[in-house]
């Protein structure tokens, strides 16, 4: 469907955050016959202008099958949405997705468990230095529905892609990577899997599959081959499938710590190498690539020890990946936050195998990470803790009470989401280092 065919209908945009008014923006320029209602929860959203209907607060749910197209934004979970049978329910991504097509641009999809914004971010700082017309869009950056302007031959966008924006897609990128997949957002995926008879890992995995699932004989998907849930994602596509190995990227050492950094770049640099972009233009752009914030970023040193946050770290695996990164120079972790239900075994004994000597918890999956440690019998302290501040005061005494042979690492990797405390991971992080510039030694 493309934005023109709404023209004369009736158009609800579900959701008045970013992405949502950037749809309506879109309608506005592109089907400025539609007639368009905004529904959002929050009463006293601020709607440019009065050329379009409300339906806010209470009852912003209440006949959605008055409309002859919802387009739900993809922060809204599928167990808030009541039956709509008569209407079409879709997304800006699978507009974007039939508009880009129809305009011939290209579109390098990436999604992964995690990896998804570093290797987003590389590939296109490799099409930008190989002077391709490129825009970094969609999870990572600003809405990708807000530059279908810029859609023509020649133009590459780097779509970053979650699972809330794939579950509702019927068509895949011609250029789809996947980094990694294991168990995340399941309590999100959890309405989905109870309507299928699934289970929400099975629902999630579905989501994700869209970025394959669609592709034709001629589009190419490179994924992890380490991964064997990108694996299978991976084949499901009937085009060209590309398993990716860290040892595919002929550089010694690069400004990226960690196997799985490695991975990632050599994903961004076989791919780009298909999209005509020569090595000697790639690799010294990884070479120079020193990350993103909140991604394994060493905050300096403070108060005797190098402070890393690491707050995206929202699952064990990812914090075990931190760790391996890291390697023994370890010896104050904070853990915790919202419980998810993930199992934390696997944690538990990377942990009890480290040299890590204090490990600070957050509430609420914090006494279940405590549990998974001790039964790997670790021998480190616990601090159970409310806020931020207290967790940095609790690590800054134990730096300043024990001798190290090695410099050591505070890390900020919690293994799990943080929404009971936080806005968000950026938050959790900016608050990480505040406290570690604010307060003084203990």
């Amino acid at each position: 469907m493309l934005l023109q065919d709404l023209n004369g209908k009736t158009v609800c945009v579900l959701g008045y955050g970013k992405e949502g008014r950037a749809m309506v923006k879109a309608l506005e320029e592109f089907a400025p016959e539609c007639e368009i209602t905004i529904a959002d929860k929050n009463p006293d959203i601020d709607v440019d202008g009065d050329r379009h209907w409300k339906q806010v607060g209470e009852g912003w749910l209440e006949n959605l099958n008055k409309f002859d197209v919802i387009i739900k934004s993809p922060g809204i979970p599928p167990s808030a949405l009541p039956p709509t049978p008569n209407t079409l329910l879709t997304n800006s991504t699978q507009i974007f997705l039939e508009e880009t097509a129809s305009r011939s641009a290209t579109v390098i999809g990436v999604t992964g468990s995690k990896g998804k914004s570093t290797t987003s971010t590389l590939i296109h700082e490799i099409l930008k230095a190989g002077d391709k017309k490129t825009f970094l869009v969609g999870n990572i950056g600003e809405p990708a529905i807000s530059h279908l302007k810029d859609a023509s031959v020649n133009t590459y966008f780097v779509l970053e892609m979650s699972s809330y924006q794939l579950m509702d897609c019927h068509s895949s990128p011609p250029i789809a990577v996947i980094t990694s997949f294991f168990p995340e957002h399941l309590d999100y995926h959890a309405s989905t899997a109870l309507s299928t008879g699934s289970t929400p890992l099975e629902a999630y995995k579905e989501a994700k599959s869209h970025i394959t699932r669609f592709q034709s004989e001629g589009d190419f998907v490179a994924y992890d081959a380490s991964s064997t849930g990108a694996e299978e994602i991976a084949c499901m596509s009937p085009g060209k499938r590309i398993a990716v190995h860290a040892e595919d990227l002929p550089l010694e050492s690069m400004g990226l710590k960690g196997e799985h950094n490695r991975r990632n770049a050599a994903i961004a640099f076989l791919t780009t190498r298909l999209l005509g972009v020569p090595e000697r233009i790639s690799i010294p752009v990884i070479q120079n690539f020193r990350g993103l914030p909140h991604r394994l970023q060493s905050l300096g040193i403070h108060h005797g020890a190098e402070w890393v946050d690491d707050a995206i770290s929202t699952t064990p695996e990812s914090t075990i990946a931190a760790l391996d990164a890291l390697g023994d120079r370890v010896a104050v972790i904070i853990l915790g936050g919202q419980d998810r239900g993930n199992d934390f075994t696997a944690l538990g004994k990377r942990i009890a195998a480290s040299k890590i000597k204090t490990i600070i918890l957050f509430p609420d999956s914090g006494p279940r990470i405590r549990k998974a440690i001790e039964d790997a019998n670790a021998a480190a302290e616990f601090f159970e803790v409310e806020t931020m501040q207290e967790a940095i005061e609790h690590a800054k005494f134990s730096i300043l009470n024990s001798q190290f042979s090695i410099s050591p690492i505070v890390l900020l990797s919690t293994a799990s989401p943080s929404y009971n405390m936080f806005k968000n991971f950026e938050e959790k992080g900016a608050m990480f280092l505040l406290c570690i510039e604010k307060q003084n030694p203990v």
